[in-house]
């Protein structure tokens, strides 16, 4: 299957863009798109793919459908959707994307679910309590986006497309930054590993990176940028070198200084949420081989090697 030239420069997930463009390819022939949810990390670049899907998206008779795109979080309830987006999603048969749809409020998930249950016919009428409305699936396209699909109703997440982002490499990551560095700053391969070993595993994060780096290039006249110069910048600019938050520093000493511990126990001694744990801050630890769970949280030997210097 080939790749749609849309994506020609995204970098990574070429499994997601293949599926991609086989929808784009059949969307030009019958019109219709099925119910997408892109899954991914935090700053995966579910929006960024999001909008260049839209952008090759063409109809039958060769216009395209405009985008309208919302952020669950301004979604109080279903009142709120059915006075604020839905009138103009219908009128301009638009490609509505909602980011970070799994913060939809339970009423509207619930109205979802009815929806999209479309089997053979892909006109919905759902009435509510702020009235009767009409799902014209024909006309309409729907994409969400989600870093948290336990928030979404278990029914709603099977009638959706699920199109999963991969990890991205820290050779993707790499790319992705160098290409955010534009021709204003070069990079000496004395510094490659100390670039990528503050990346967090996400390219939002690379393009962060990309723009605190020229930022440092520009204040200090830099043209290249050096292991000597991003160790610099690094400590100018509060970056840490392994690129972990405070509150993941945090729980690197709390293991180092007390020992393997349960999900509960680090709980108990950080004041953070356990799903808060799992969620935000141990990711980022395994992924760098600085924690292992085994029952129990601990460092690895690369971890505690690590916390010897902190």
């Amino acid at each position: 299957m080939q790749i749609n030239k849309a994506f020609q420069d995204a970098i990574g997930q070429e499994s997601v863009k293949r599926t991609l463009s086989v929808f784009i390819d059949s969307y030009k022939k019958t019109d219709r798109l099925p119910f997408l949810n892109l899954t991914t990390q935090k700053g995966g670049g579910k929006t960024f793919f999001a909008r260049k899907f839209r952008e090759a998206l063409r109809r039958s008779d060769g216009s395209k459908p405009p985008m309208l795109e919302i952020n669950g979080k301004t979604i109080r309830n279903a009142r709120s959707f059915f006075e604020q987006v839905y009138p103009i999603w219908v009128e301009h048969k638009a490609f509505l994307f909602i980011d970070e749809g799994h913060n939809l409020p339970k009423d509207l998930q619930e109205i979802f679910l009815t929806a999209l249950n479309i089997d053979k016919n892909p006109v919905r009428t759902v009435t509510t309590d702020e009235g009767t409305f009409q799902f014209d699936f024909t006309k309409l396209s729907l994409c969400m986006a989600t870093t948290n699909q336990e928030k979404l109703c278990e029914p709603l997440r099977d009638r959706l497309r699920d199109v999963s982002f991969e990890e991205y490499k820290e050779s993707e990551l790499y790319k992705i930054f160098k290409s955010n560095l534009e021709s204003k700053v070069n990079v000496d391969v004395s510094a490659e590993k100390d670039i990528i070993s503050v990346f967090r595993g996400n390219p939002r994060d690379a393009v962060v990176k990309a723009e605190d780096a020229k930022t440092f290039a520009a204040a200090t006249n830099v043209k290249k940028i050096t292991k000597k110069v991003w160790s610099d910048m690094c400590l100018a600019m509060g970056i840490n070198p392994k690129g972990l938050s405070n509150s993941e520093m945090q729980i690197v000493r709390i293991l180092r200084d007390r020992g393997a511990m349960t999900l509960n126990g680090l709980s108990s001694v950080t004041g953070y949420q356990k799903q808060a744990i799992q969620r935000d801050y141990e990711q980022i630890l395994l992924r760098k081989n600085l924690m292992e769970i085994d029952v129990k949280r601990k460092l690895t030997r690369e971890g505690q090697k690590f916390a010897k210097t902190i």
